[in-house]
């Protein structure tokens, strides 16, 4: 079994490329044969991508949240792979997705969208990773978050199913969720609101807003 671990955010050294770092670290630890590549560049030359693509056997996508799902160049790149059905042979695809938000639900839909694009091009899904507060590490170390050791134990078990060629459960990454009581929830919430609104009133004055 060899394995395609791509990067799908624009940055080259951002928490998404951490991620597909390292899986790629484990699996070759493993003794999985690794190729990894960046989308972004990538694009350029499609033909070296759907080839790197034909060379796997199992596909692992890296890529962060933006608006609900992955950036519209990666509905690019599954669409391009969609139109060159050569490229696809029944490949065992992974997913991992982050983003901003900590709750693992306000990122699932991009693991949906990959899920819809395995069963339309005759790939197996086997499921994924979901890690909130992406936004907070910008690269950085898993130890930078609040809950860095349980995400690291549960990528670990995630990288171990990529490795073993098998399905990874849903509940694996719910477990790694960064649990707060209800209460910091509402003071979180307080805390965004009023900082919105501050903005609101700053921009009805006129006054800039810092971005």
């Amino acid at each position: 079994m060899n394995a395609l671990i791509v990067n799908m955010s624009p940055r080259a050294k951002g928490t998404s490329a951490m991620l597909a770092g390292m899986c790629v670290s484990h699996l070759e630890r493993g003794g999985v044969p690794v190729e990894r590549l960046d989308l972004y560049p990538a694009l350029q030359d499609p033909a070296m991508l759907y080839a790197a693509v034909g060379r796997a056997d199992a596909l692992v996508l890296s890529g962060p949240c933006y608006i609900n799902t992955y950036p519209a160049e990666v509905t690019a790149f599954l669409q391009g792979m969609a139109a060159h059905p050569d490229a696809l042979h029944g490949q065992r695809l992974y997913g991992m997705i982050q983003g901003g938000m900590p709750t693992a639900h306000t990122h699932e839909s991009g693991l949906r969208q990959l899920e819809l694009f395995a069963r339309k091009c005759g790939l197996t899904y086997m499921g994924g990773f979901v890690m909130g507060m992406g936004a907070m590490l910008d690269g950085a170390p898993l130890d930078k978050l609040f809950n860095g050791k349980t995400v690291k134990r549960k990528l670990d078990a995630f990288f171990d199913h990529i490795q073993r060629g098998e399905p990874s459960p849903r509940q694996l990454y719910l477990d790694a969720q960064f649990k707060l009581p209800a209460i910091g929830w509402r003071l979180l919430a307080l805390a965004a609101n009023h900082s919105i609104n501050a903005q609101r009133r700053a921009l009805a004055a006129g006054k800039p807003v810092a971005q």
